[in-house]
């Protein structure tokens, strides 16, 4: 595989025309081009590989280059198991469930950045920068090449919780040409700044077909990547990781799990979550439903206590000393429904967004911290 060449923004501008799922984001001290969504064809130019959070300096020189747009086996025809030939040399390296960081020199300094830039995430990795990785970097990004690292922390999870915080050294681009360097040149790298390189396995394949099968058996771990000498790569995730990806998304979002609290969902997501996770979200749901039956109780009592009243003298009597969020409640629970699925149902009902998971949370008093 030849990588797009690239020495100026202006290589790759003109390939960017008409196409809006990529940003161009001037910083001020430095450019970022990335994509935001993916078309079919996004992808088609290998110019548009490069734009995965490429920097460009203010004169449009180039900063740093991160990894090139790669894919999943079997995610689009080049990269289907029958066409991967696995005969050829080839490095598998452990893929990482963090961050990707790589450092940038702005204004004479090394700083970390993501793929948007100098983010809340970059800055949080820069506590592993020591005088060795800084002179390490500031030497390679001098010489035209961008190390790549993965940045993992117990504040920085995704699926994969990982106990503390650490960087790792996953490649080493140089900046023109595309070129990934060498694993001897990473290693040398490694031992210069003091930061581990990722694992390393040796290839046991012969075929895409038999590696993939083991890549979505294992456990515990995201996957893997392969990198063909040519500087092809591709990666595979295993099946245990990507059903728990999914379940951890499902979670995320306060008003994802709100809903699945309330239509019985959880119980199916559960099994997938870690033990931590899956405590925090029976721990959740066991608050919304205390909170739920509070407010019921509390709710069917005035009804009880002012049933005596005509509907005209409850509605006009009554009423206004409720909450305004218990109001119409209260009349369906007078006409006969039952109070704990009432709330129920209007909890249920505001779960579209946050906005509304908190305009309703007097209904449960619950609060979700993902």
């Amino acid at each position: 595989m030849t990588h797009f060449r690239i020495n100026h923004i202006d290589d790759v501008l003109p390939h960017l025309d008409g196409r809006q799922e990529f940003v161009v984001a001037d910083k001020g001290d430095y450019t970022v081009i990335d994509y935001v969504y993916a078309l079919p064809d996004s992808f088609d130019h290998p110019a548009r590989l490069e734009c995965r959070g490429i920097k460009f300096a203010p004169d449009g020189r180039i900063l740093a280059r991160p990894f090139h747009k790669f894919f999943n086996v079997g995610e689009r025809p080049e990269t289907q198991p029958h066409v991967l030939d696995f005969s050829r040399p080839h490095t598998i390296m452990e893929k990482l469930d963090g961050s990707m960081i790589h450092p940038a020199i702005v204004n004479g300094e090394v700083v970390f950045m993501t793929r948007m830039g100098r983010t809340d995430h970059a800055v949080r990795a820069e506590r592993h920068i020591t005088s060795k990785l800084r002179n390490a970097c500031h030497a390679m990004l001098e010489a035209g090449a961008t190390p790549i690292f993965e940045w993992t922390a117990p504040d920085n999870r995704i699926v994969v919780r990982y106990d503390r915080s650490d960087l790792t050294l996953l490649a080493i681009r140089k900046n023109a040409s595309g070129e990934y360097l060498p694993t001897s040149l990473q290693w040398a790298f490694s031992r210069e700044s003091c930061i581990d390189l990722v694992e390393h396995h040796t290839p046991q394949h012969t075929t895409a077909t038999e590696f993939l099968a083991y890549a979505r058996a294992i456990q515990g771990a995201e996957g893997f990547v392969v990198r063909f000498e040519d500087g092809t790569m591709v990666k595979a995730k295993g099946e245990d990781y990507v059903l728990k990806h999914r379940a951890k998304d499902s979670i995320l979002q306060e008003k994802n799990i709100l809903a699945l609290v309330l239509s019985g969902g959880l119980d199916d997501v559960l099994p997938l979550l870690d033990e931590a996770d899956a405590d925090a979200a029976r721990e959740y749901a066991a608050s919304v439903e205390a909170g739920v039956k509070r407010r019921a109780d509390d709710l069917a009592d005035f009804v009880a206590a002012n049933s005596n009243l005509p509907q005209k003298d409850f509605a006009l009597q009554a009423i206004p000393r409720l909450p305004v969020d218990l109001r119409s409640p209260a009349f369906m629970v007078r006409a006969g429904q039952e109070a704990r699925e009432v709330i129920r149902a209007r909890i249920a009902a505001n779960t579209t967004s946050q906005t509304k998971v908190d305009e309703s949370r007097a209904l449960h008093g619950a609060r979700w911290v993902a």
